[in-house]
């Protein structure tokens, strides 16, 4: 069995909000003009690499599951590794601005 916990149901809309939210183009024959092609075992979805900016949307769900505390009990250590990474890079770039 994989170490992935399944995506509730109950928040398969968000991500599939998100994906719209974040298309590129109007058009698409890939997706169908949906910003994903379908959900993985996990019940997560998977992105359009046509049309979708996956990092913007990625960013977005971050924030969204920070603020939901199921999910944040769920995926939250996930995201912790690349926050201390930007919190590294955030304070390297106030070092080199500080006088």
């Amino acid at each position: 069995m994989s170490e992935t916990p399944r995506l509730p149901d109950a928040h398969l809309g968000k991500a599939k909000e998100l994906a719209l939210q974040h298309r590129r183009s109007s058009k698409c024959n890939s997706c169908y003009d949906r910003g994903f092609q379908g959900t993985d075992e996990h019940n997560m979805l998977v992105l359009c690499p046509k049309c979708v900016d996956a990092s913007a949307v990625l960013a977005d769900w971050r924030l969204y599951v920070r603020e939901t505390p199921e999910l944040e009990q769920l995926y939250g250590d996930y995201f912790e590794d690349d926050e201390e990474e930007d919190d590294v890079a955030g304070n390297a770039d106030a070092e080199k601005n500080a006088p």
